[in-house]
This record gives C-alpha cells, structure tokens and sequence, in this order.
C-alpha cells in the first residue's frame, strides 16, 4: 500500500487504515460514491476507499498523468505551436484539484506550461499566458546558469564592472 491514495485522507499509516478498514467492514458500514450513492464497504477494495470526514469514501478513478510544475500538480493537453527562436516547448495544461473522493481536473482557468530541456534535466514553469509561462521559464534558467551567463555576458568588462 505506503500511499495515500488522497491526501486528505485521515490515516496515516498503513496498519491503521487497514484495522479500521477491517472493523468497519465487520460492522456492515457503507461507502460514499461521489454520486451519493453508497455501497457496501465488503463490495469494495481496501486500495479504492479512504477515509475522510468520518466516512469511507471511494475514491474515483484519475486517468492522466500527472505532470508537477514548481510543486503543482497538472495534466498536460495539446502543444501549442509557436516558432520562437528560444527551444521552449508550450502546453495547454489544467490544474489538478482533490476533494474526498480523490483527484479531477479543474474546469477553468486553463493555464499554459513551458518545457526546456537541458543536459542538466527538464525544467517547467507556468502561467495564465505562453508569456507569463516564457518569463517564468526564462528567470529559472537565469537562476540556474547564472554563473555561466555572467561569464560569456560579461568576459570583457574589468572587475569593478562585473559586480
């Protein structure tokens, strides 16, 4: 098991989640469907409930990849096609919320996400706008090569400049 299939599960650890489960399946309790519906707890799997709020919820199916961009989570769609002379890559992308009965994609607002990839790795940023993803990428790669940018930036300046 060792992770939560939803965050705001109130377990923390695998033995109690499966003490509880185990109890309360002896006891006839029911799951919550996020249609409202309820369901025996026998009927289902200790991998597809949590338990949240008080009550054994069953958890719905998330069928995207999830893609973490500066620690939020989001789901990638089409790649936006633009020719930039940077090697940025663009994507409309959808945030990725959670309520009881687990993970879905945020109606609105679309966001839009940029890749770069280096030697060094992939690096992401995002934004309400390819712009405002650009710039974001833009400062993460000036922060990262800062040293090597100042170095070919500024190789004829004296000293008393480059500071």
């Amino acid at each position: 098991m060792s992770k939560k299939n939803n965050s705001l599960a109130t377990h923390v650890s695998d033995f109690d989640k499966v003490r509880d489960y185990n109890s309360a399946r002896a006891r006839g309790e029911e799951a919550y469907l996020s249609n409202g519906k309820s369901v025996s707890l026998n009927a289902v799997g200790l991998h597809d409930v949590e338990f949240i709020g008080g009550l054994w919820r069953v958890q719905d199916k998330f069928p995207h990849q999830i893609q973490i961009v500066r620690d939020v989570p989001f789901v990638l769609g089409a790649r936006i096609l633009r020719n930039e002379r940077n090697l940025f890559e663009f994507y409309h992308a959808r945030r990725v919320c959670e309520n009881c009965y687990g993970k879905y994609l945020a109606p609105s607002p679309q966001y839009v996400v940029a890749k770069y990839t280096t030697d060094k790795g992939t690096y992401w940023a995002y934004g309400d706008t390819v712009e405002q993803a650009r710039a974001f990428l833009g400062i993460k790669l000036y922060d990262e090569y800062m040293d090597l940018i100042h170095s070919v930036a500024c190789k004829n300046q004296t000293p008393e400049k480059q500071k």
